[in-house]
């Protein structure tokens, strides 16, 4: 299957990967909620996000496209049906991910990810590391999703290790919750409902707690870009999780439809600044 073919067969060659991920993801979520108790089994549904996800995932093929990458590196990627459909539609794919992280309870997805071609880099990118390993470095691209929130320090040392990993005019897609989310904003100002993780999924989690300690405002994820390096070149917000189906929802939360300062999702897409 060409490149050029990719995006009218995404959603099948997607919802295909999806189905052999789920397959191979246990059905106890304890060890993958260890330090995350928001992942917990009947708390969070692994098969509902990956499919809410392919909105998310299709505007960063979007983004791969117009950057006309070809190697691509998706960085944290987690339960990775995303690079698995990446890589089935002709690209040429790697993942860094520390999959010891959850206990090694996704290792039967990394093996799927082997099986499939696709490169599997034991790196945590967001640590200061004084060299990437080779298998890291040289990709047109980068997808770097839902990963910048998780983190309790800096994202710089993440931001320069994608700088790093990117060929001389490569493409970042940065990609992070929105923390003005009109829901949520309105739910604080409303009822006082905090704009954080839920209290009870802190308490919970074993000490590091990997849930979200940041999420970015738009000019938040401008500012973090332009420090480490990167020239923003194109700027995205949408919905992933609101039921657009209903008349009633999107009247209730139309804020979030209308101004991209208040949707679900911020996507940035950036490229390496000439030295």
């Amino acid at each position: 299957m060409s490149i050029k073919e990719s995006f009218p067969s995404f959603s099948s060659v997607y919802h295909e990967a999806v189905r052999e991920v789920m397959a191979l993801v246990p059905t106890d979520l304890s060890a993958i909620a260890k330090h995350n108790a928001g992942w917990r089994t009947g708390n969070f549904d692994p098969r509902k996000y990956l499919i809410n996800s392919e909105i998310r995932y299709r505007h960063a093929l979007d983004a791969i496209k117009a950057a006309g990458a070809h190697s691509i590196l998706d960085v944290g990627g987690f339960l990775a049906a995303f690079p698995l459909a990446l890589s089935r539609l002709g690209f040429s794919v790697a993942i860094a991910e520390k999959f010891s992280y959850y206990d090694h309870a996704l290792d039967r997805v990394a093996d799927l990810l082997v099986a499939n071609g696709i490169r599997v880099i034991d790196a945590d990118f967001t640590e200061n590391v004084d060299q990437l390993p080779p298998a890291a470095l040289g990709f047109d691209a980068v997808t770097c999703m839902a990963v910048a929130e998780h983190l309790a320090h800096t994202p710089r040392f993440l931001l320069e290790n994608i700088a790093e990993a990117l060929c001389p005019d490569g493409t970042l897609i940065f990609e992070v919750p929105n923390l003005a989310f009109w829901p949520r904003r309105a739910a604080f100002l409303l009822k006082g409902v905090s704009v954080h993780s839920p209290i009870a999924d802190v308490y919970h989690s074993a000490v590091p707690f990997t849930g979200h300690h940041r999420e970015y405002t738009l000019d938040d994820a401008r500012y973090v870009l332009r420090e480490s390096g990167f020239l923003i070149c194109g700027e995205k917000a949408f919905n992933y999780s609101l039921n657009t189906s209903s008349p009633m929802q999107i009247f209730k939360y139309l804020p979030a439809f209308l101004f991209k300062e208040w949707a679900e999702v911020l996507m940035l897409t950036a490229v390496k600044r000439p030295e």
